[in-house]
């Protein structure tokens, strides 16, 4: 694993660096389960290769938490080289429910409600290419803060404004980025999977011409 990328194998088992030994392998079971092949829904978020791209860092990253001489020397290089700020493998599997009401307004979540702009939901029914400035657009115009779109998604504010932004530089693997676009796009009660396929082709455009 590239030390200098923006996650580490803590962030990959969704475990606190600090934590005792026999935490990292109940971590590791619980994220097997999670991104393994027999659970359906990972499949609404990932291609079969992604999918199998991610259970091999989940493999990789228990290799080493989970030898505790092994961990020692990685936490010591890791201490050396951990990026200046501390981002988190936030969780790909929150169900964000989106429900309508009717009239003028529809509600999100229960909590956010938002004027109908015909023309504006014409144009969203058009899209056929997707990037962070437009998903801003349709977050604002559903009046979902950065803070209630993180906590709707459990994506951190830090990575929404990223996406958003299209700066990949503070973005992780491209396995997690696409995974946190589908939760947005769920979450703004967009198609999540053409979102997340048109997003990611613009994302790794981003990242050829970095």
């Amino acid at each position: 694993m590239d030390l200098n990328s923006r996650f580490n194998y803590y962030d990959i088992l969704e475990i606190n660096p600090h934590c005792p030994q026999h935490e990292i392998t109940s971590a590791y079971e619980r994220a097997k389960t999670t991104y393994s092949g027999e659970n359906p829904a990972i499949y609404t978020m990932f291609s079969e290769g992604e999918a199998r791209d991610l259970l091999r860092l989940i493999e990789e990253a228990y290799s080493v938490l989970g030898n505790k001489t092994l961990r020692a020397l990685y936490d010591e290089r890791i201490r050396q080289k951990r990026p200046a700020v501390d981002l988190s493998f936030e969780s790909l599997q929150t169900e964000s429910r989106v429900t309508f009401s009717s009239g003028s307004k529809k509600t999100v979540s229960g909590k956010s409600t938002y004027e109908v702009d015909e023309t504006l939901e014409k144009e969203i029914r058009e899209v056929s290419t997707w990037n962070g400035a437009l998903l801003k657009k349709i977050r604002e115009y559903k009046k979902i803060s950065l803070e209630g779109m993180s906590e709707k998604t459990k994506v951190s504010i830090y990575y929404i404004r990223a996406i958003e932004d299209g700066d990949p530089k503070n973005l992780p693997a491209p396995v997690f980025v696409r995974g946190y676009v589908a939760q947005i796009a769920k979450t703004l009660s967009l198609p999540e999977k053409n979102v997340a396929d048109s997003y990611m082709k613009h994302f790794k455009e981003l990242l050829e011409n970095k």
